[in-house]
Parts: structure tokens; sequence; C-alpha cells
């Protein structure tokens, strides 16, 4: 196993930050309502088995990152926790609050040495790469697991596979909508169509741009090219070439390239300035997407004229990509069926609802639905979203497709290569990453 983890994770990076994915990402705790989960009227759909793994005396050891002083910790240690324990009182939860930075190699450590807990809040896209090497217990044949598959939006539950498994559930999510500012770009942009028009409207006026993108990786650039009709492999993630580089992918990341060169993009989409945020809330940028920490930590203070819509229409549909963390058991527990026991708790409308209440996003839809939700207005359009928002290419080899796929964007961006040159060398390179 050292040398097949070792092979995995050769020249990986640590994973980018929740915004795209990662567990670090802030929470808009500051606007979530403060109403009790035991007050919600949605009924816990999902759940622990009435036998709590057997009645068998555990105790479970739960890695997360939440930050210790912060609203998710206190309210996993004041609510959550407690309210398991209540109905599954033979369990003993012990959590463990670790640092984001480091922690993949602590994990790649464990894996080889020992060490790890029973289950854990891990990063999406850490999932599949230890799927890989055989560290998780496959969850597709659990009692309860056609339940939660029933009830979680497919998105968030598609970061969990490998290789036709499911190696664990999602916990909580994100993804990304149309922010726009009504001061320049008056009415929401319903198509591709109407994102031109509105940002040709605002090319005009001086230091302003329609639209601007938070980078050229994917995190920033798959929203749009996967609304245009583009994408990056086939539905099962076996090959890029023939997608990646179709004609529908290219003529989709050269709807992106001809706003570049006609100067309808801001400069933050190649990493000029001002960035996103700053040319957002300098009235800079008419729109960009984003996620919903977006509302509470720049558009809070400008008005109700920054509104969010689920993305405009295009060849592909209204598509975003997704963010969060899954639920993982290690197969070195052996408390692995009270962790399951756990998991299904995290995952009912109860445990939702409750870490709604900090501004963390549910993965059921039943929960999203609940009042803790609608109380927070911007939340609507992303729980719209979340229906056909995809996972970014669940692999095992990721960080090192999503390094391809940043060099291929913006190589077109820029107008240093062809947009079909730089997909045709993006597809050949990502092939044998895709490979068993």
């Amino acid at each position: 196993m050292k040398r097949t983890l070792a092979a995995v994770i050769a020249g990986i990076s640590l994973a980018t930050a929740a915004c795209s994915g990662g567990a670090t990402s802030p929470s808009p705790a500051s606007q979530a309502p403060t109403a009790s989960a035991a007050e919600s009227p949605v009924a816990s759909s999902v759940g622990p088995t009435a036998e709590c793994a057997g009645g068998q005396q555990a105790k479970v050891t739960f890695w997360h990152t939440y930050n210790t002083d912060g609203p998710e910790n206190k309210q996993l240690l004041d609510v959550v926790i407690p309210a398991f324990q209540k109905k599954c009182p033979n369990i003993t939860i012990d959590p463990v609050v670790m640092p984001y930075d480091g922690l993949f190699d602590q994990l790649v450590t464990a894996v080889s040495g020992g060490g790890l807990p029973d289950i854990m809040r891990m990063d999406i896209i850490w999932t599949p790469q230890f799927a890989k090497v055989g560290a998780l217990v496959p969850v597709d044949d659990l009692p309860g697991f056609n339940d939660i598959k029933d009830q979680v939006f497919p998105g968030p539950l598609a970061t969990n596979v490998y290789q036709g498994k499911h190696y664990g559930v999602p916990l909580d999510t994100n993804t990304q909508v149309l922010i726009y500012n009504k001061d320049l770009v008056p009415e929401a942009p319903r198509t591709l169509d109407d994102v031109r028009k509105a940002a040709e409207a605002v090319k005009g006026q001086k230091d302003k741009w329609g639209l601007a993108l938070g980078g050229a990786g994917p995190w920033n650039v798959l929203p749009w090219f996967w609304t245009a009709g583009g994408n990056v492999t086939d539905d099962n993630f076996t090959k890029a070439s023939g997608i990646l580089n179709s004609d529908a992918s290219v003529a989709a990341l050269q709807w992106l390239v001809d706003m570049q060169n006609d100067g309808l993009l801001g400069p933050s989409t190649l990493g000029g300035k001002p960035d996103s945020w700053g040319g957002f809330k300098g009235v800079n940028y008419g729109m960009l997407s984003d996620g919903p920490w977006f509302f509470p930590i720049i558009a809070k203070d400008m008005g109700p004229q920054v509104q969010g819509v689920p993305m405009p229409t295009g060849p592909g549909g209204s598509i975003s990509v997704i963010g969060g963390e899954n639920l993982v058991i290690f197969k070195s527990s052996k408390q692995a069926e009270a962790a399951w026991a756990f998991a299904q708790y995290l995952l009912s409308d109860e445990a939702q609802i409750a870490m709604a209440e900090t501004g963390q996003m549910p993965v059921t839809r039943s929960a999203s639905q609940s009042q803790v939700m609608k109380d927070v207005p911007y939340f609507a359009p992303y729980v719209t979203q979340l229906e056909t928002a995809k996972p970014r290419t669940v692999s095992a080899d990721w960080p090192k497709i999503e390094k391809i796929l940043t060099n291929a964007f913006e190589a077109a961006l820029r107008g240093t290569s062809p947009v079909k040159e730089a997909l045709d060398g993006a597809a050949a390179q990502i092939d044998p990453l895709l490979a068993p």
C-alpha cells in the first residue's frame, strides 16, 4: 500500500480551499438564523437504524476541520453529537479538530503507518485518492445507503464514486451561481446571450467590465464551460479525448475566449487587478459567479442591488460546479458499524438543519427546503442550482488534471494557443490519468 499510495500522491500539492471544494471556506454564519433544529417542521427522513450498530458499546473517533472557535464546531459539540448520543446511547463520539494545513500528508502517513480515525469529514477531491489505495469502506451495500442516495443532490453524491462504487456520502456542499449588480446589470441574465449583451452594455464605461472570473482554473471556468456545452470527460470519467476537444467543447471555450478578446471579461480572469471580489465591491464588475459565502462577506454592505440567480442557460443547460465535504469510513476502523450509524444521523434532516443554522449548506433536498434555509434569502438560487451542479472530474489524479485544464484554459484565454489546439493537448495529457 505504501508503494501504491506514493504513486497516487507523487507531485500532488494540497487541495484548494472549500470555495473550490476544500474544508476551510468561510461560512455565512453571521446571517444564519438561530432557531433550534428541533423546532424545524421537517421530519428526519434518514438516520441510524433503530438498533444503533447492534446495540454494542462503541467509541467512534471523528476527524473534522471545523474551526475550533467557529459556529460549526460549537453546533457539532453542543447540539448534533448530544442529539445523536441520545438516540444511540451505546455509541460515544470522540470529535477531533484537525488543522487543514498538512492534513493530506498526515492522512497519507496514517494510511501506511496507522493512526487513522474511524470516520472523517473529508474534502471531496480527496475521496477518490484514498479510495484508489483501498483505504476507504465502500458504502453501497450498507443499510440505509439507498435511502440516502434517493434524498441527496446527485452532484454531491457523485463526488464519492470511484470505479463504480461509492466510498462515502456527502455531508455538506456548495456551488456557484451568477451574482450581478443591478447598478451595472439592471435585469437578471437568463441566457448566455443575455450575459454577453449585458457585458456589452457595460463595456463603454471607464474601468468597468461586464463579467469577471476569479481565475482561469476549473473552479472558475467550468460553470461557464459546461453551461456553454463543453465537457471534460465522458460520464464515467474514463476518457477525455473526443469529449474535451469535441466540437461542442471547442465552441464552449471559444465563447469565453470571444468574451475575453472583445474586452468583456474583467482582468481578474487572468490574475489582473482588481481581483473579482474587490472589483465587484468597487463596482468595476457587473457580474461574476461565486459561492454563498460571497453574500455575507462582500455583498452584505452593498445593498439589495446585489442579487444571485442560477447560472444562465446555454447549450449545456444551467450547470455549475460542486464543492464541499464527504463523510468517509476508513477500512482500518474497528467500529465501522457504529461509524456508519453516526454517518446516517449526520445525513438526517435533524442534523443537516442544525448545521444549516451555522450557514453550512445541506446535501439533502428536504433539509434544503427547511425554514432555516428559507430564512436566508440568498440561499435560494444555490439550492436550485444544486439540482444540476456537477462534480469536477472524480479521479485520484484530479490535482494533475486540474493543472492541465488550468494551463489549457489560460493559454486559450491569453491567446497563446488556439482553442482547439489547447484542448487537443489537454485531452491527450488527461487520458492516461483516467486509466484504472
